[in-house]
This record gives structure tokens, C-alpha cells and sequence, in this order.
């Protein structure tokens, strides 16, 4: 037999199947490039059509879109009790009903006078020696010389009793110093002053509202002295 004849006579063999058109790789690198990108920050949108060949093919608008959820920083205020800067912070030292808070120490000196203020005054006084910043000075004379201080809520009245080393007619005069209520009933008992000696006083003023402190000269340095300055050292309220 001829081979060149069954050459020729042999059928063609089928073209080979052309490969179809698929996705191109470009495409396909970035979808799965968005799809991490999207998957890191939040979430992604791919649009791709299929046709009913089963064929995926890109829409000609492809879109692609990561959200990313933003963090933000909140720094807090201050709060509106935060002090300011070189503020001193103050304590209300009353109790809710207006009275001294229990064991408050409050000096007389820093207490207005409610009745005989031409008689005292409050100024540094210095009694044997030993200074007293926080004094109320009394004049004295034989009549009784006194200051009316408010002083609800406190309990004892305590102060260190001598005449001032600087009063005019100091040296051999002598005083008594008393507390009473407003009305005149004596509370506690009165205690001595004069030049050479300080003298303790201590007085339990418990539901008294105002007390009077009166000074009586008993006795001048000089003839013809009439008064002399008394000081009540440190002078202090205790609620």
C-alpha cells in the first residue's frame, strides 16, 4: 500500500480545544490583593459577573473597597473639682447644721468682738517673756472693762492670763479676769492677773451662744493709775 496515499487519506485530527478566556492574572492578583487588604482593616466589596458559561469575568467597572475602621484617642478632661495649679485646697470647717465641726480649735483673736470693742482689741502680746501672736489685749480698770464674743457650738475657752509686759501701770498691779454668759451668770471660776505670773484659764462654755469676758483691776502699780492692759495668750475655742 501506498503510504503516502493513506498519509493523505487518514482524517485530520480535531484542533485542539482553545483555551477559554478566563479571568486574566492581572485581575486575579488584585482581587486577592484587596481581599487581604480588606481583610486586615474591616471588610471588602468585590464585584464580579458570571455569565451562564460558567465563564468569570470581570465587570467592566470592577470595584474594589476596604473599609478601615479608624481608632481614635480620647484623653479625659479634668474633672471639675480638679484644683488648678497653685490652688490651695480649702476644708469647710462647719458642720452641716452651721456649728463648728467637732474638735475645731478656732482663736479668739480671729473672732469679730460683738459688744466692747473700744476696751480690746486683738494684737501680739508678750507675757513673762514668752510671746503670744494670737493674743486679745483688755484694758482693766476698777469698774470692769469686757468684749462679748458669738460662740455657739464651741465647747471650752482656753488661754494663758497675764498683764502685758508692755501695758502702761504693769508692774504691781492686779486683776481678776472672769467669764460669764451674756447675761451676766458666772461661768467657771475667775483667775488671777498681773505682771509676775501667768495665769491658766479654762472654762466649759458648752450651749452658751455668746460669753463675756470682763477684766477688774483689784489693785494699781501706781497711785493715781486708773487702768492696765491684760492679755489672754493664744486664746482658743475648742467645739
Amino acid at each position: 500500500m501506498n503510504l503516502d496515499k493513506q498519509q493523505r487519506d487518514a482524517p485530520e485530527p480535531p484542533p485542539a480545544p482553545r483555551r477559554q478566556r478566563g479571568i486574566p492574572r492581572w485581575v486575579e492578583l488584585l482581587v486577592l490583593a484587596a481581599t487581604a487588604v480588606g481583610g486586615f482593616f474591616g471588610g471588602q466589596v468585590v464585584v464580579i459577573n458570571k455569565d451562564s458559561g460558567g465563564d468569570a469575568k470581570p465587570s467592566a467597572q470592577a470595584t474594589v473597597t476596604a473599609t478601615v475602621t479608624a481608632t481614635s484617642t480620647v484623653t479625659a478632661s479634668p474633672s471639675e473639682t480638679t484644683l488648678a495649679e497653685g490652688e490651695t485646697p480649702t476644708d469647710d470647717p462647719s458642720a452641716p447644721s452651721g456649728s463648728p465641726a467637732p474638735g475645731r480649735r478656732t482663736f479668739l483673736a480671729d473672732l469679730g468682738v460683738v459688744d466692747g470693742g473700744g476696751s480690746v482689741n486683738a494684737s501680739p502680746a508678750t507675757l513673762l517673756g514668752r510671746s503670744y501672736p494670737k493674743a486679745v489685749r483688755l484694758n482693766c480698770d476698777e469698774a470692769g472693762k469686757s468684749a462679748v464674743y458669738n460662740v455657739s457650738g464651741y465647747k471650752t475657752l482656753q488661754a494663758s492670763v497675764g498683764i502685758a509686759s508692755d501695758s502702761y501701770n504693769a508692774i504691781g498691779s492686779v486683776g481678776s479676769v472672769s467669764v460669764t454668759s451674756a447675761s451676766g451668770n458666772p461661768i467657771g471660776r475667775p483667775v488671777e492677773t498681773r505682771s509676775s505670773s501667768v495665769t491658766k484659764l479654762s472654762v466649759d462654755i458648752s450651749g452658751q451662744d455668746q460669753v463675756k469676758i470682763t477684766c477688774v483691776m483689784t489693785k494699781t502699780g501706781s497711785e493715781g493709775m486708773s487702768y492696765f492692759t491684760t492679755a489672754l495668750g493664744d486664746a482658743v475655742l475648742i467645739a
